[in-house]
């Protein structure tokens, strides 16, 4: 199995949880595909919220997909990236958003995997209203 294929079926495999346990929560979500684009939208009572699901391991971000995630966030957007459901559930209640930029800083520290971005300390909180 190819390398790229190995990292799409990881991804592919937290990603059901995922959109499983945001749906219970009651939000529509809509996958999206294509370059550069997270992974999800999610809508609730006219709250909008990207969420790009990462593996936990050996997940990357493209250079395309980074490039995006800026100028939606420039835009006023809200992006978040999320290994679990739990991520994913904390950035649509606005209480813990983990962005692209804060991936970068923990690389920088010398983190090695998204999964290793994934404690307490790495993240961020950019949005505390709540809807």
């Amino acid at each position: 199995m190819s390398r790229c294929n190995r990292y799409a079926l990881a991804r592919d495999a937290n990603e059901g949880p995922i959109v499983e346990r945001i749906r219970l929560a009651g939000w529509f979500v809509l996958r999206l595909n294509g370059a550069g684009l997270p992974d999800l939208l999610c809508v609730r009572g006219g709250r909008v919220v990207f969420i790009e699901v990462k593996a936990a391991k050996g997940g990357r971000m493209k250079p395309a997909q980074v490039e995006l995630h800026a100028q939606l966030s420039a835009a006023g957007l809200t992006i978040a990236i999320a290994t679990t459901p739990e991520e994913a559930l904390a950035a649509l209640d606005g209480t813990v958003v983990r962005t692209v930029q804060d991936v970068r800083a923990e690389k920088r520290r010398g983190a090695t995997s998204v999964r290793a971005l994934a404690t307490a300390a790495s993240y961020r909180s950019t949005n505390t209203r709540k809807p």
